[in-house]
């Protein structure tokens, strides 16, 4: 009889014996199988755990005991009549995993793979850095690491912690707890936090993802004092000059990228490094880098306009001015056609400032001697804007030639950049939208207030001269 058959002949009679202690019914004997043998070991362990009304140390030790010697006569072994698969590359460390959860591995805190991703937290400072290294370079053939990766990065909270990339010479099965570093037991993931999992068609190309994902200058990696990352590899990215490098592809970097965790900058330079997709991948970032700029950029403005607004030096309260409360008074209710206003006065005196604190969100047009409509006009939306501001109109003319889009008509929307082909045409809804315009006094056709067919009626137009007295 071999020595694994003997291990397991005492683990299942030792399991019999506290079976009939716990009160368990177990289904058992010396020709059960592996698979059987596992369960109750299980059942029994859950009930002997000193945690446990009436658990015993003493039993679960015995238990543990028995059970590690049977691993290990089913690997001294080889495959002939060793354990089940679950467990063939066990050990005691497995055995003290299931006895610490109840007969139950832990979530998280087991390895039972080729290569594993190990998450360290509540590191301290920057200053646990080196330490970190030298524990990786002093425990790594004890460990049977093949190719191993490290970083520390920053939580949402400030606090830190690490990512330790292992891949092993062979799969293992252990617990957690060999991998403890200053008190901190690891969780273990055989994700790559990329999106997929480490055992896909190409194994050793996701295990190169995994260590990738760590060796990456992420958003949140830290910089020593000396201005290098918190990265430790020896096995990195084919364009460094490591002694062993791998290829790094487009979409992995990309993906980092598109969750938020490189920044612009660093996914750029990782593309080119690459060397894989460029062109599609660098359109795209252009535009969402341009994006990008542009809503920061508006946000300044936006700042820049509330600080200086808030300057009693710089910026003085409006006087109220009846009959620009009037007409605003009109767009309460629907009507066929509604009158633009007109606000007529030198340059530098505030009269665009006034009408845009007329509203809460105008869409404001530089028009200046324009002869049609900028080209911003195709960012008004009804939900946002609550009125338009043509700025500097240096011909009144212009507002004869576009008579059509200033009236807002009810039943239709309103065509801006006509073409004779119609390719740059769009439309908006301008039905009961206040338009405002404002003019100097080096504007052209000031006659058009009279003379022009529509401009020349009063129930077409409010006209404000600016400052007015009161100002």
């Amino acid at each position: 009889m071999s020595a694994t058959q003997l291990a397991k002949r005492a683990l299942v009679v030792l399991l019999l014996a506290f079976a009939r202690v716990y009160h368990l019914d177990l289904k058992l004997n010396r020709d059960s199988a592996d698979t059987d043998v596992k369960k109750g070991f299980r059942r029994v362990i859950v009930k002997a755990h000193p945690d446990k009304p009436g658990g015993s140390e003493a039993h679960t030790k015995a238990l543990n005991a028995a059970w590690a010697k049977w691993l290990a006569a089913g690997r001294s072994a080889g495959k002939a009549g060793r354990p089940s698969k679950a467990n063939s590359n066990g050990n005691a460390d497995a055995a003290g995993d299931l006895a610490e959860s109840g007969g139950k591995r832990k979530k998280g805190y087991h390895v039972n793979a080729v290569a594993v991703m190990l998450t360290y937290q509540g590191i301290d400072s920057v200053d646990d850095w080196q330490a970190f290294v030298d524990f990786v370079v002093e425990n790594k053939f004890a460990w049977k690491v093949k190719h191993w990766t490290a970083t520390f990065e920053s939580n949402a909270d400030g606090s830190l912690h690490a990512h330790l990339m292992l891949e092993f010479f062979s799969e293992q099965d252990k617990s957690t707890n060999g991998f403890s570093f200053k008190g901190l037991r690891p969780n273990a993931s055989v994700n790559d936090l990329c999106g997929n999992g480490l055992w896909s068609k190409r194994p050793q190309q996701s295990r190169d993802r995994g260590h990738f994902y760590v060796w990456a200058n992420k958003v949140g990696t830290q910089v020593l004092p000396d201005g290098s990352l918190c990265v430790a590899a020896n096995y990195e990215p084919c364009w460094t000059q490591a002694k062993i490098r791998y290829q790094v592809l487009g979409k992995w970097p990309e993906e980092l990228w598109k969750q938020h965790k490189l920044s612009s900058e660093a996914y750029e330079d990782y593309l080119f490094s690459c060397r894989d997709g460029v062109p599609f991948r660098k359109r795209n970032l252009e535009v969402c880098v341009e994006r990008e700029k542009a809503k920061t950029r508006k946000r300044e403005m936006e700042d820049r306009a509330q600080r200086i607004r808030s300057n009693p030096l710089l910026y003085r309260p409006f006087p109220e001015v009846p009959a620009a409360r009037a007409w605003l008074q009109l767009f309460l209710q629907d009507a066929l056609r509604y009158p633009i206003m007109i606000v007529r006065g030198r340059s530098h005196t505030g009269k665009t400032e006034w009408a845009k604190s007329l509203f809460k969100k105008p869409l404001e047009l530089k028009v200046g001697a324009l002869a049609h409509f900028p080209d911003k006009m195709r960012e008004f939306d009804r939900s946002v804007h609550d009125g338009i501001i043509l700025d500097d109109v240096r011909d009144l003319l212009f507002l004869g030639e576009h008579q059509d889009k200033l009236q807002g008509k009810y039943d239709t929307e309103v065509e801006f950049a006509s073409t004779a082909g119609g390719t740059c045409a769009y439309a908006r809804d301008l039905f009961c939208i206040p338009v405002v315009v404002t003019v100097n006094n080096s504007t052209k056709n000031f006659d058009a207030l009279e003379t022009h067919d529509w401009l020349g009626h009063p129930q077409n137009r409010v006209l404000v001269d600016w400052p007015v007295a009161s100002f």
